[in-house]
């Protein structure tokens, strides 16, 4: 087991990854160590491990069994169909059944909402000289599913984008700055809208709110052993259930806060 601060995860399989180790290798100071997991050598700076995986990192399963971290965030490519570029993070874990990209059925990822913000803050900020670039959060999904706090961070959206260095570099300081400067700002956990999550990511990049995790119109109507999931998998424990109001069918609406009134949730509605 890699015992550390945090631990930043890059996959073999991951063109995208790969370079975003390069350059953390490059310009960020990690220093090989005599230690070793699944065959690839363990690099270290300020406690902080980069380790390298042989498996797509959304099918890392038992990653959290191989590290005694606090925090580990997996930098990867990410893909759009409709070939949009995109920064992004976002925390882990289905809200349902498929388990195709990973992961556990109904099951989520423990995350930190300081984590998601802080990497999001830093996707926005460092990637000012990038052009034709989005930036957000995305909300909760694919696998794997980790016992330990987990974030993803990602950049792409074309296939020939993934090897864009200047965005992997962008990834590479908002992966680092997630560990050593987390910035954390009112926890809470966003319900409805779209994938992509764009109210949730304006009210981070505005100063309102951290969120941890976030449950897309598409995944409703969810249980409320979901729901209570939502809040106890974030490791701040949120009190705030910010709802996007137009982002959730108004019977579905009306269920949810039901719901988050029943366990003493504050309801925030925001359009």
């Amino acid at each position: 087991m890699i015992k550390a601060k945090a631990a930043i995860l890059t996959s073999t399989k991951d063109t995208a990854s790969m370079l975003v180790r390069s350059i953390l290798l490059e310009n960020f100071g990690f220093k090989e160590t005599d230690q070793c997991l699944s065959g690839n050598p363990v690099f270290m700076k300020n406690d902080v491990a980069l380790v390298t995986l042989d498996v797509p990192l959304i099918h890392a399963e038992g990653i959290d069994e191989m590290l005694d971290v606090s925090l580990i965030v997996a930098t990867s490519k990410h893909v759009s169909e409709k070939g949009i570029r995109a920064l992004l993070t976002h925390p882990v874990g289905n809200w349902g059944p498929d388990t195709s990209q990973g992961g556990m059925a109904f099951k989520v990822s423990r995350t930190s909402c300081a984590a998601l913000t802080t990497s999001l803050m830093t996707l926005y900020e460092e990637s000012s000289s990038l052009r034709g670039w989005s930036v957000g959060l995305e909300v909760t999904h694919h696998g794997p599913f980790s016992t330990k706090p987990m974030i993803f961070v990602e950049f792409g959206g074309p296939e020939n984008e993934l090897n864009n260095v200047d965005a992997a570099e962008v990834v590479a300081a908002a992966a680092v700055a997630a560990i050593e400067r987390p910035k954390l700002l009112e926890p809470a956990i966003g319900f409805g809208g779209g994938h992509y999550a764009p109210l949730f990511t304006r009210l981070v990049l505005s100063g309102e709110y951290s969120f941890g995790h976030m449950i897309p119109k598409y995944a409703f109507p969810v249980t409320k052993e979901v729901m209570l999931q939502a809040f106890e998998m974030t490791i701040e424990k949120p009190e705030v259930a910010v709802i996007d109001w137009k982002g959730i069918p108004s019977a579905d609406r009306q269920a949810l806060q039901s719901m988050l009134e029943e366990f003493g949730k504050k309801v925030v509605k925001k359009k």
